[in-house]
């Protein structure tokens, strides 16, 4: 079968960029907030410095770590019937929002999130056939600040089936977090064999890491949570004004949480990621430029160079509204990561707005995903698919919609899900947009679509960890 691929950077370039981040991580070094990461590095055999926080790594270090880590990873889920595993082969596909704002799916406006919101995102995610995992996509910002991650994964986790993706921002937290997970499925040895959630963790671009972030990671390695090491450098500020450059800081921000994570837990699940962008030089601000994809491409091949599983940004765009602009966008970013190798195992960003999170913008990611599918499949050519003697069957001026071939094969053809209406069925229908159809969609799922809820003993547990988390804050 032909398929759309291509590659990016050739093996020298990937090697070239791999080679200067071990150089930096051995001669610039890392700095790290936490004793209790200097102290792992140390044992492993890092030179460190705690008056000032330094550390080098040797090249052998990240070598060794490299080859520790696991290289393909099982995402368990609260339902096993949405386990999947990370191995390289296809992409999973993860709604991600833009903490704390949403685009109000019943006005429109854009307003601070509640609880509520993050339950009904996590039930359209639940719902949604191309979604294998969802971030928690909002804040519960009516609850006090220490407790609103906690909060914001349990709220998640009852109201889908699915694998869920976080972060802890610190060791308590991480331990929180483990104990509802192990609450959920049993016992600590399922959660290590089957975990139903992983956690991103963001080193301080450029070669820092905190406290906490780093604390927090180290925790949920021992108990076999996946751990998304995500650095987020912007070319100019926080990395070099070259691409390659600040590819260079962003691989050494992951290898050196790599090495933390290793040393700390032998074959700890991590998987590669890294938000490199660029900037506005006039103001400082992000902005979506052709490096910041060119970038993600090439920090996908390195991950897959190291073996590693990866996760990348794709959907993010500048478009703050629903709208053609924000469609295209989207379209565009899929297609060209869809079609260059390698395909990430999995793809941030569905329902996520310049700013602001969309529940309608999910649906419509959710058909963007499934045009995508379509095309990275690609044609078969073969004696069947030519249809030689159909064609002359039909002859000149032929008509092909009554061929028994036409009815063997109709159903592989690809049809849109939200807008399939002729002209004059939609003008009679409204007029509506694509968003007021993904409104509709909305309103749909949530009206009718109703996760299996945890046990009500799991829902007692999850209330006193709670409880003990809020007295303790």
């Amino acid at each position: 079968m032909s398929k759309p691929r291509t590659t990016f950077l050739s093996q020298e370039e990937i090697e070239a960029i791999h080679n200067a981040s071990l150089r930096v991580l051995e001669k610039t070094g890392i700095k790290v907030m936490s004793e209790t990461a200097l102290d792992v590095l140390k044992k492993g055999g890092a030179k460190v410095d705690y008056g000032t926080n330094h550390a080098t790594l040797p090249r052998q270090l990240v070598e060794e770590a490299l080859e520790m880590a696991p290289k393909t990873i099982t995402y368990g889920a609260r339902n096993p019937k949405y386990d999947f595993v990370l191995n390289k082969q296809e992409p999973h596909f993860c709604p991600t929002g833009d903490p704390p704002f949403i685009l109000d799916w019943e006005t429109g406006q854009r307003r601070y999130s509640t609880a509520e919101d993050v339950a009904n995102c996590a039930v359209i995610a639940d719902y949604l056939d191309h979604v294998q995992l969802t971030w928690v996509m909002l804040t519960p910002t009516e609850v006090p600040a220490p407790m609103q991650h906690l909060v914001g994964i349990c709220t998640c986790l009852r109201n889908t089936e699915k694998h869920v993706e976080d972060e802890a921002l610190s060791a308590r937290s991480a331990q929180y977090q483990v104990e509802i997970a192990t609450a959920i499925v049993g016992d600590s040895k399922r959660l290590r064999e089957r975990p139903i959630y992983s956690a991103v963790q963001c080193p301080f671009s450029p070669l820092t890491y905190d406290k906490g972030i780093t604390e927090g990671a180290i925790e949920l390695g021992k108990a076999g949570i996946p751990v998304v090491l995500y650095p987020l450098p912007l070319g100019g500020m926080t990395g070099p004004a070259t691409p390659a450059g600040t590819m260079v800081i962003a691989n050494a921000d992951v290898l050196g949480g790599l090495v933390i994570q290793e040393l700390a837990s032998p074959g700890a699940p991590v998987v590669y990621s890294a938000g490199a962008g660029t900037v506005n030089f006039q103001n400082g601000e992000r902005i979506r430029s052709p490096e910041g994809p060119l970038m993600q491409l090439g920090l996908g091949q390195l991950a897959r160079y190291y073996g590693l599983p990866d996760e990348r940004p794709v959907f993010y765009g500048a478009s703050k509204l629903l709208s053609r602009q924000s469609d295209h966008y989207r379209v565009e970013a899929l297609l060209t990561q869809m079609s260059i190798e390698p395909v990430p195992d999995i793809v941030l960003g569905l329902g996520g707005l310049e700013g602001t999170t969309s529940p309608e913008a999910m649906v419509i990611d959710n058909e963007i995903v499934d045009y995508a599918l379509r095309f990275a499949q690609g044609i078969e050519v073969n004696d069947e698919t030519l249809a030689v003697d159909v064609i002359d069957k039909a002859g000149p001026g032929g008509h092909y919609l009554g061929e028994r071939h036409t009815l063997k094969h109709f159903r592989e053809r690809w049809m849109p899900r939200l807008d399939v209406d002729r002209l004059e069925t939609w003008e009679k229908e409204g007029i509506k947009s694509l968003g007021e159809l993904a409104h509709e969609k909305v309103k749909e799922i949530l009206a009718t679509h109703k996760p299996t809820p945890l046990p009500e003993d799991v829902d007692r547990e999850i209330c006193h960890i709670l409880k003990k988390a809020q007295e303790k804050a």
